[in-house]
């Protein structure tokens, strides 16, 4: 397995427990949506889970969803992708995170091709870009740099901006279009607030509509907008302060 979409999910959730596996359409679970997006990336995808007992559940759903699956460490979800790496002998991955339901496979598909036409470890994204839309693809070479900064289970890497500086990781950014970006629209779910927008908002649309549908859609029907993005702040706050907190 050259390349693979890498989702990472696990059922333990303290703002918004079992979200992973909360109802968003017609039978469509949340980390259903997020695999069948990351499958418009046209590369194998594996869900990546703990060996913790309350995440069992995400092997029936592989089989339900036609993937892989791989389970590691429960709260170092950079050991899980370094071991997954080696399982599956991957070298180039799209890292996808299960919160993000409108992850957009477009922004996907350029970075995979921007990791491996260029000598880098890591695509990341610039501050703009809308949120949730994209996370970052790595080689295997820079997973190695961040698994040797973070080599153990105990280490909790929730947020991996501190470990990439650690890792001392050569990044570039993905190139966005001007619509992927300086957009306050938020497609991450953390709180009960994005449970209630993505439902509206795949109530309207299909759950593999296109980054640049959705957000057509949304600059039209801007209420829904307003349903969760005052959560924003305080999911930046929290990153902000998990980062503080790595020594």
């Amino acid at each position: 397995m050259n390349s693979a979409a890498i989702v990472s999910v696990r059922n333990s959730s303290t703002r918004l427990p079992n979200k992973a596996i909360m109802e968003i359409k017609n039978n469509f679970t949340s980390i259903d949506v997020v695999i069948q997006r990351a499958k418009k990336t046209e590369l194998p995808v594996i869900i990546a889970t703990s060996t913790s007992k309350e995440d069992d559940i995400f092997e029936d759903i592989a089989k339900k969803n036609d993937v892989e699956i791989f389970r590691g460490p429960l709260i170092n979800k950079i050991k899980r992708w370094y071991e997954c790496f080696n399982k599956f002998g991957i070298q180039y991955a799209l890292l996808v995170d299960g919160d993000d339901l409108s992850y957009s496979y477009d922004i996907g598909k350029r970075a995979i091709s921007e990791l491996k036409n260029k000598s880098v470890d890591m695509i990341t994204h610039p501050k703009d870009i809308v949120t949730g839309f994209f996370t970052s693809a790595i080689n295997e070479k820079g997973i190695k740099k961040l698994f040797s900064v973070a080599p153990t289970d105990e280490i909790n890497t929730d947020v991996i901006t501190r470990y990439i500086e650690k890792a001392n990781l050569t990044t570039d950014i993905v190139p966005l279009k001007d619509f992927e970006k300086n957009e306050n629209v938020r497609f991450t779910l953390d709180y009960k607030e994005d449970l209630e927008f993505f439902k509206k908002l795949y109530e309207n649309l299909d759950i593999l509509s296109s980054g640049k549908e959705i957000l057509d859609f949304l600059n039209n029907n801007k209420h829904l907008i307003q349903i969760n993005f005052h959560k924003q702040k305080e999911f930046l706050d929290n990153q902000a302060k998990f980062n503080e907190s790595v020594k």
